[in-house]
């Protein structure tokens, strides 16, 4: 089914705080940016906000990178019923981003539903798909990181249903997301339903958890990014400073939350990895059963890899001489239940003719 005939919730409803910079949705989905160290509340209003918005409306998506953004990747297949969060069918809008779309066609657009809090960058590993060096934030920039908070707490607490920490760093090791959300107080968030944490899951213990008890009833979903599904691969390829035996113990914890119904576990496929695609999904689901969400994404170079480098890394590239294999091993797992991907080109695609090595 074409895009065309979907709505992206997205624009009407979220948005993206990384340092000093803004986005409507995920960076890498996107060829349209906000503008750079404005008020939140001037970038969420911005005519480049705007412009993306009516892209969406006349469905032309123009400003979207439908072979990045998974769910556009996946419109492009048929669905039981034509329903894929965030897309929604044009005939079957939710009476909430219905009125959305109306105040905003009428210039009454209210404040976003959803906000990312990726506006401090510190983690305890040296991902190489994601950063040359490890970043742990200063005394100043911890408090920069506190007044963004509360900024946004004095602008949007009324409307924010979704806060979502965090998608540049991680929340247990930044000082800042980790003093909120062991300090929370749910009543200065009246319309709150969700807190989704993004992390490594290296610090995610019983101790760390037991530090956070009034985010708990909020934290119904998470993505915990891995990018391998072997000790070797993660602690010596993709995951630099990670224990791997450390991170199956958190999992294990991690699946007998109770209030957590949905653990979206993410891989970056490339060059370091692709083989252990198969083995990833499986390890997922024998640790979290129903409440696995496999997703495998295509490798970014956020200017952390040479031109050069970033060849060997592009396992999706028609050119690399590993192509082939990478295409069996997209089609081995990415069609299996509980799979989401941005990989759709290549789900039974012929084979390449490039020698397998």
């Amino acid at each position: 089914m074409s895009k065309s005939n979907y709505i992206c919730a997205v624009p009407f409803q979220a948005i993206e705080l990384h340092d000093k910079k803004r986005f409507l949705c995920c960076a890498s989905w996107l060829t349209k940016f906000l503008p750079e160290e404005v008020p939140i509340d001037e970038a969420w209003k911005s005519t480049e906000a705007d412009d993306i918005r009516d892209s969406i409306l006349d469905g032309s998506y123009k400003y979207c990178d439908d072979k990045q953004c998974p769910f556009l990747n996946e419109a492009a297949k048929p669905t039981a019923n034509g329903k894929l969060k965030p897309l929604h069918l044009k005939s079957e809008l939710p009476r909430e981003l219905k009125k959305d779309i109306k105040n905003y066609k009428e210039g009454k657009l209210g404040g976003p539903k959803t906000v990312q809090f990726s506006f401090d960058r510190s983690c305890n590993l040296n991902c190489p798909s994601c950063r040359v060096q490890m970043f742990i934030a200063n005394s100043t920039q911890i408090k920069e990181i506190e007044l963004t908070i509360e900024d946004i707490q004095n602008k949007y607490s009324d409307s924010i249903k979704t806060l979502y920490i965090t998608g540049s760093g991680d929340p247990f090791i930044s000082v800042g997301f980790r003093n909120f959300l062991r300090t929370f107080d749910p009543l200065k968030y009246p319309k709150l339903e969700y807190i989704h944490l993004h992390t490594n899951a290296t610090m995610w213990n019983p101790k760390m958890w037991e530090s956070m008890k009034a985010i708990h009833p909020y934290v119904k979903t998470c993505e915990i990014s891995i990018d391998a599904g072997t000790k070797d691969t993660y602690e010596n390829k993709t995951r630099l400073n990670g224990n791997w035996d450390e991170l199956i113990e958190n999992l294990k914890f991690i699946s007998t939350l109770k209030d957590l119904y949905s653990v979206k576990t993410s891989f970056v496929v490339q060059n370091d990895n692709f083989r252990e695609m198969k083995i990833f999904y499986d390890l997922m689901l024998s640790i979290f059963g129903l409440k696995a969400k496999v997703f495998f994404g295509k490798i970014t170079n956020w200017g952390t890899f040479t031109e050069e480098e970033f060849k060997v890394h592009k396992i999706w590239d028609p050119t690399h001489p590993y192509y082939g294999e990478f295409v069996r091993a997209v089609n081995a797992v990415v069609l299996k239940k509980q799979v989401f991907h941005n990989l759709q080109e290549f789900i039974k695609f012929k084979e390449s003719k490039n020698k397998l090595l």
